[in-house]
């Protein structure tokens, strides 16, 4: 079951971004890159997300969070989808992109708009996302990351 993530979860949240990105970006970017935008547990950045507007959610397995996403509906931004690297390639990303994507068509966006990591990508493609360009994507703690610009047209 996917759920609105309250406060509670930010520090499990936290782990889940960061062991995601720490097993599955390295791929794509230099270990040096990945460590400074990971960089040490910081759980309110969930807080400064959810100020900006996001609304977070959570995928709960086995009494721990496993996945969660962000979805901003007045930017119309998907902000991020992070699964914990033992359940990735188990269709928990995939879960929550199809709700995401349910929860912003509901919402009433037409275009929803994804700055997504170079490894997430085919990913984001494999679910209708289209790429419009590469871009420079800033991070919170002011890492700059490669990434590419995506966009998916939703039926409302």
């Amino acid at each position: 079951m996917i759920r609105v993530a309250n406060k509670s979860d930010y520090i499990e949240m936290d782990s889940v971004f960061r062991a995601s990105a720490e097993a599955l970006c390295v791929r794509d970017y230099d270990s040096q890159t990945v460590l400074d935008w990971v960089g040490e547990a910081r759980p309110e950045r969930f807080v400064d997300s959810a100020n900006d507007g996001c609304t977070q959610y959570v995928k709960v397995l086995e009494n721990k969070v496993t996945c969660f996403g962000e979805l901003n509906i007045e930017k119309q931004l998907l902000l991020s989808l992070f699964v914990l690297p033992d359940y990735a390639g188990k269709g928990i990303g995939q879960e929550m992109i199809e709700f995401l994507l349910t929860k912003a068509s509901d919402a009433g966006i037409k275009i929803l708009k994804v700055d997504s990591s170079l490894n997430a990508a085919n990913f984001y493609l494999r679910n209708g996302f289209v790429e419009h360009s590469k871009s420079d994507f800033t991070t919170q703690n002011g890492v700059v990351l490669e990434s590419v610009k995506m966009e998916c047209v939703l039926s409302t």
